[in-house]
């Protein structure tokens, strides 16, 4: 055959060919499927229980003494609690953390004629309501967990540590978290934003550079920074979604009875039992509380109105490669359900999908994760993300 008809055949091959490889790319995109940071539980067991890990006991001219803080996160149903105090108002000389509540009294008499300077060098004695007092975390039947503010840089909730005192920098902060073994979680990034001008990108750098932090608010007090939502979700798609899972939290960021019992971060946990990780008191389930905070293993109860506890809970996530399905207890309590996610090309959330389930197919090809917004009139569900991770 001459080259000539070659190029004469080759062409007609060409017309057919085209067309066909065509239609097939049009049909074909992606391959993705779901992944979970609630698959591995087994929701027959699940119990829920709110925490929180941002209160302020009193280092500071605040309300309440740290007893008075056990006792009014007691009466409002939590049953797990860190007393987190700034680190500025710590007299790390002397005491490194609130902890162990069996042992407040002590702390109290060893610090009470300590002068704070961050309150006009009142002494301890003269900014608190009254002595402190013991409290045991079995008999209350609550998990007590260590813990401070860090608050000479970017606020961060340090946990499971008795780090007192901030670094030089941010970053001596972490690297100490890391080395005492503890971690945490980024405090009302919204007003870091606003007064310093951080980025989205400046949180991804950080994330990417320490395993220890976990995640960060989206609920500040009532809301002292509604752009924290959105804000979450766009430093979650740069991170690549499932490539780096960060989780999402609530804080009361309690100084005062105004600000106490906004947020409702609900654990979840098989066989719960009262305890701490202070060698002096049973660990019950404090271990498992470290374990389910570091793999997403809770959602965010967000009351429409202070106090309003769970008027729902989330019983069961059945998950699988093109489906994620919710199952709700009172679900006639449930207005509605919106499914989140990040739209790269706005900048911004968007509701994609309502309803009590979502496939892959209700998700557009930008999108790297969904959380679910689950919406009554006592209050509002938060979930961890849904990431959608593309087979090579």
């Amino acid at each position: 055959m001459s080259r000539k008809s070659k190029q004469g055949v080759n062409q007609l091959i060409g017309l057919f060919t085209i067309p066909v490889f065509a239609i097939v790319g049009c049909s074909e995109s992606p391959h993705r499927t779901f992944t979970s940071p609630y698959e591995d539980l087994n929701w027959s067991e699940i119990t829920h229980h709110d925490s929180e890990f941002h209160t302020h006991p009193g280092l500071g001219n605040e309300e309440y003494d740290p007893h008075q803080t056990v006792d009014r996160y007691h009466e409002e149903g939590y049953e797990i609690l860190t007393l987190a105090a700034h680190s500025y108002d710590v007299p790390s000389d002397y005491i490194n953390t609130i902890y162990p509540w069996t042992k407040l009294s002590e702390l109290y008499e060893t610090i009470k004629h300590v002068e704070n300077p961050t309150e006009d060098n009142m002494t301890y004695e003269e900014i608190h309501n009254e002595p402190w007092e013991d409290r045991d975390p079995v008999e209350l039947g609550m998990v007590s967990v260590e813990g401070n503010e860090l608050s000479g840089h970017h606020h961060t909730i340090s946990v499971f540590n008795a780090l007192s005192y901030d670094g030089d920098t941010q970053i001596d902060s972490f690297e100490k978290i890391k080395e005492l073994g503890g971690f945490a979680y980024l405090a009302h990034p919204g007003r870091y934003v606003e007064r310093w001008g951080l980025t989205a990108h400046w949180y991804v750098d950080k994330y990417l550079r320490y395993d220890i932090l976990i995640g960060q608010s989206i609920y500040n007090r009532e809301d002292n920074h509604p752009e924290d939502r959105a804000f979450y979700d766009k430093v979650q798609h740069l991170l690549g979604g499932a490539e780096r899972p960060i989780w999402l939290y609530g804080e009361d960021d309690m100084h005062h009875e105004g600000t106490l019992a906004w947020n409702r971060d609900v654990i979840l946990l098989e066989n719960f039992r009262p305890g701490s990780m202070h060698p002096d008191i049973q660990d019950g389930s404090a271990p498992d509380v470290m374990e389910a905070l570091q793999n997403g293993y809770s959602y965010l109860w967000k009351p429409s109105e202070q106090y309003n506890r769970r008027a729902f809970n989330i019983i069961d996530v059945e998950v699988s490669d093109h489906r994620v399905a919710l199952t709700i207890d009172n679900d006639n309590l449930v207005d509605e359900i919106r499914w989140r996610t990040h739209n790269p090309n706005t900048d911004e959330t968007e509701t994609i999908h309502h309803g009590f389930s979502i496939s892959d197919s209700d998700i557009p090809e930008y999108s790297l994760f969904v959380r679910a917004e689950i919406e009554g009139s006592e209050g509002t569900i938060y979930t961890q993300p849904f990431y959608l991770v593309t087979d090579d």
